[in-house]
């Protein structure tokens, strides 16, 4: 198959997959049964969709459709007007989840949630904002 290099990704967590599948079926951890046994499937199902999506794209009847779809790709990643609503978007992004980790947090609070989930979402918008920080540090120092 001319594709495999491509493909070898996709097939590793759909083989991956299907042990996992096999690993939870055939053990008696509960829970953990049941965790290994949707991951398996979860991983099976996106690498399988993948390959298929490949195939898909790769025949060579859908051949000039998939290089326009590529080029396209390509110029959008070079396009200066994308790059700047990408940073945008990834900005407002920030700002949405920094007040939504504060509401989260005092809601659970309201609501008597035990107090080790109300520490984890606080921690949560901690680490989101000194990461915000550092990042911007560091890309302010490089460009």
């Amino acid at each position: 198959m001319k594709h495999t290099k491509e493909l070898k990704p996709y097939l590793i967590d759909f083989v991956t997959g299907v042990i996992l599948v096999g690993i939870g079926l055939t053990t008696n951890f509960g829970y953990y049964s049941k965790l290994i046994l949707m991951t398996g499937f979860g991983l099976a199902f996106a690498g399988a969709v993948h390959a298929l999506r490949l195939l898909y794209w790769k025949s060579p009847k859908r051949h000039e459709e998939y290089e326009a779809k590529k080029e396209e790709a390509r110029i959008n990643s070079i396009d200066e007007r994308k790059q700047f609503l990408r940073m945008k978007s990834g900005h407002i992004t920030y700002q949405i989840m920094v007040f939504v980790l504060l509401f989260l947090a005092w809601a659970l609070a309201l609501f008597r949630t035990d107090g080790w989930i109300i520490g984890m979402v606080f921690l949560l918008f901690v680490f989101q904002y000194v990461t915000g920080i550092i990042v911007f540090r560091v890309l302010e120092k490089r460009l």
